[in-house]
Order: C-alpha cells, then sequence, then structure tokens
C-alpha cells in the first residue's frame, strides 16, 4: 500500500500535533522495508510530494526543531534553513491559507497523474482532509472549537467550522487519540463509532531514561533550582495557566520560594490575563517563564521537578501528562476530558477552576513524600503502555480498514 502524508504539521515549532505527525511517520518509515502493509510512503512538504525515508529532516527532533546541531551533514542543515523559511510564511493567516490551497493542488496534479490512485491511501493526521479522490484516513485530535470556541481565534474557529464536518464526511476513517474524542466525534458529526479508530499517541523512551548527566547538564543549561513546580504547555486560554498561577501564587512566599513554578511552552493564541502578583513573582524568581524547551532537554526538566502540574479545562489527549510520568514526576491533573481518561489512577486529580483543590493538592504533592512515590511508580507503569510501536500497529491497523 502506498500512503501520502501531510507534514505540513511539521513546518512550525512542534506542539502536540507535529510531534504526534512526526513520531508515527518515523515510525512508518522505518517499517517500510518489513512485510507491514505501507510499502510506499509519500509526504506533503514544501509543494512537493517526496518519498519519506527514516532520514527524513523533518522527521529528526533537532531539524524539526530548526535547529542544526554541530556535526550534522551540511545538506541537512540547507534544509533546516528551508523549514525556517517556511515556518516564517506559514505564521501568517493569508499565506498559511495560499501554502494550504498550494498544497490540495499539489494532491489533485498527483491524483491526475498517478496510475495507482485507487491503491493510494491520503493520511491527514491534521483535522482537515484536502481534496483527494482515494480512500483517506483523518486524525481527530480534540474537538474544543465545538465546546468551547471562546478559548480559539475567531479565524480558527470559522476554518473548522466551514471545513471540519466535510472533512470527517469524506474520510474513509477517522483516528481518534483517546476514547473520550471518539464520544465527542460521535455526539457532535453523528459519526458511527465502528467508523472510528483509537490511535492514541505514545511516549518516546527518552522520557524513561534520562540519566544524571544529562540532568544535571539541563539543569546548568536552564538554570534550574534544587525544587520545582513543572507546567508545559502552549500558553493559551484553554490551558488554564491562569487558574494554576491564582493557586500557587495563594501559597505562602516562602513555599514559592522553595519550589517555584516554572512554565515551559510557547506562546499561542490570547495569552490570559494573568492574576495580580504575577509580574512581582516573576521578577523576584518564585515564577519563571522558560519559553519553548528543546526535545533534547524536555524529558530532564521533567525528570528534575518535584511537581508537574497540567489543569487545562479541555484535551483531547494531554501528551504532557504521559511524558511526565514517563519521566517519574508525581501528576496533578484536571479530573475532566481526556486527562482524566489518559491519568487512570497514577495521578491527582481536580477541578480546573478549584483554586483551593490545585492550592491542596500542590502542597500535598510537595509534602507528603510517599504520595509522590507512588505516584512516581505507578505514573511509569501507566505510561509504559503508550509506545510509539503500540500507536503504529493501531494506525496501520485503520489504514487497512480503510481499504478493505
Amino acid at each position: 500500500m502506498q500512503v501520502i502524508v501531510n507534514l505540513q504539521p511539521l513546518l512550525s515549532p512542534l506542539t502536540g500535533v507535529g510531534h504526534y505527525t512526526r513520531e508515527l511517520t518515523r515510525e512508518l518509515a522505518s517499517r517500510q522495508q518489513t512485510a507491514g502493509p505501507v510499502s510506499s510512503l509519500l509526504g506533503l512538504a514544501g509543494l512537493r510530494l517526496n518519498a519519506v525515508t527514516a532520514n527524513h529532516p523533518l522527521l529528526d527532533a533537532a531539524a524539526s526543531q530548526g535547529i542544526a546541531e554541530p556535526g550534522s551533514a551540511n545538506a541537512a542543515r540547507a534544509r533546516v534553513g528551508a523549514w525556517q523559511f517556511a515556518r516564517r510564511y506559514l505564521r501568517n493567516s493569508v499565506t498559511r491559507f495560499a501554502y494550504r490551497q498550494a498544497f490540495a493542488q499539489r494532491l489533485r496534479v498527483h491524483a491526475l497523474t498517478s496510475r495507482d490512485v485507487h491503491d493510494t491511501l491520503y493520511w491527514e493526521p491534521n483535522f482537515i482532509r484536502l481534496p483527494w479522490p482515494g480512500r483517506s484516513v483523518v486524525t481527530l485530535h480534540d474537538l474544543s472549537h465545538c465546546r468551547f470556541p471562546e478559548y480559539h481565534p475567531k479565524e480558527r474557529t470559522t476554518f473548522f467550522n466551514r471545513h471540519l464536518a466535510r472533512s470527517v464526511a469524506r474520510a474513509t476513517r477517522i483516528n481518534v487519540v483517546s476514547q473520550f474524542t471518539a464520544n465527542e466525534v460521535v455526539d457532535l458529526f453523528d459519526v458511527p463509532p465502528e467508523r472510528i479508530d483509537l490511535v492514541s499517541p505514545g511516549v518516546a523512551p527518552r522520557f524513561f531514561d534520562v540519566d544524571s548527566a544529562r540532568r544535571d547538564r539541563v539543569r546548568k543549561i536552564h538554570g534550574l533550582p534544587a525544587r520545582y513546580c513543572l507546567s508545559v504547555g502552549t500558553l493559551e486560554p484553554r490551558k488554564n495557566l491562569t487558574t494554576l498561577l491564582r493557586a500557587f501564587l495563594s501559597l505562602p512566599h516562602e513555599r514559592q520560594r522553595d519550589c517555584p513554578l516554572l512554565v515551559v511552552g510557547i506562546t499561542g493564541w490570547g495569552d490570559e490575563q494573568l492574576p495580580d502578583g504575577t509580574a512581582r513573582a516573576l521578577e523576584e524568581g518564585r515564577v519563571r517563564r522558560l519559553g519553548y524547551v528543546s526535545d533534547q532537554d524536555l524529558p530532564a526538566l521533567y525528570a528534575n521537578a518535584t511537581v508537574f502540574a497540567y489543569v487545562s479545562r479541555y484535551e483531547g489527549f494531554g501528551m504532557p501528562v504521559i511524558e511526565a510520568m514517563a519521566a517519574g514526576v508525581p501528576v496533578l491533573t484536571a479530573d475532566r476530558t481526556a486527562t482524566r481518561e489518559v491519568a487512570g489512577e497514577a495521578a491527582l486529580t481536580v477541578g480546573p477552576d478549584d483554586v483551593e483543590a490545585i492550592r491542596g493538592a500542590l502542597i500535598r504533592l510537595q509534602d507528603d513524600t510517599a504520595l509522590a512515590q507512588q505516584l512516581r511508580k505507578a505514573g511509569r507503569q501507566r505510561a509504559q503502555s503508550y509506545t510509539w510501536q503500540k500507536s503504529a500497529d493501531a494506525l496501520e491497523a485503520s489504514f487497512l480498514q480503510a481499504t478493505r
């Protein structure tokens, strides 16, 4: 089977969808020489449709972030520059639209000139299916724009409202990342459950195995304190950073100084109005914003943390939750949407808008060493059930379902 995958999610700093696309595409690419169902993999990126192998620059951790590491090949560094150039233009909504139209046209041309279009499957890992006359699989990560349109810029909700229902209707199979999201798809789009396949994200081995040398290196690079609370995610209203900050800032200053809050993630849409006292806490180092942290450093950043807090109001999965568990950090997360499903019994869960409950949970995880140790052990065990190999198996099974 030949599979076309849209690699556009890899042409910008990677968030959840980008990591999901990269890891699964990398796994598919590595299996092409085996007896698996995908014999040929084509990637749509940079207005080109090229063969994808395991050493494709967009599948490399450094290249996918626009980083050319010392010692990497000159050709790879040159291609990294091309991706950086593309990203600069993809930030603008007008050029994003033009780029998408060009992508669609490239698929149309391939469909017209290819002799095996009916034996080719198109996988869209990012919600909206491009025009394709053959069979297709579309991945839906969450439906927050339907439930909470106020958590998104108007242009995004308009785009999804215009195109997503058609994308769902025309796809041969629908992939979702959690049972919660599957239920949302059935409820909001009246899709029969038998058209839906669960393809959850996995956790890369690097999150489980963080050696002391890497932990020390990351601690020095970022100037990490001995103890800290960590929050990872795109900084936007849905992630609910304001409520977490409000709970953290209600702690005694001495406790805040002893275990400050470190916030990691790129700035998304609509920065929330930060609560009173945040500016002072930032000045004094009780709260720190680290921005976007590279793939190489993120596992150690988790592993060095005392507590991981992720109280998002709506998630289709919540990859930081399972990554933190893999790294052996006690986790505090929200008791609703997919994070409840992902965490299981291996985390403390609270109402995402309950400031007192969040505050109390932060104190418990800092002070109750027995509880923290119990959650570290339970979290690592739970994270071991999420691997990219299992995810790729599920994706290949969905591809086979789509071709029957």
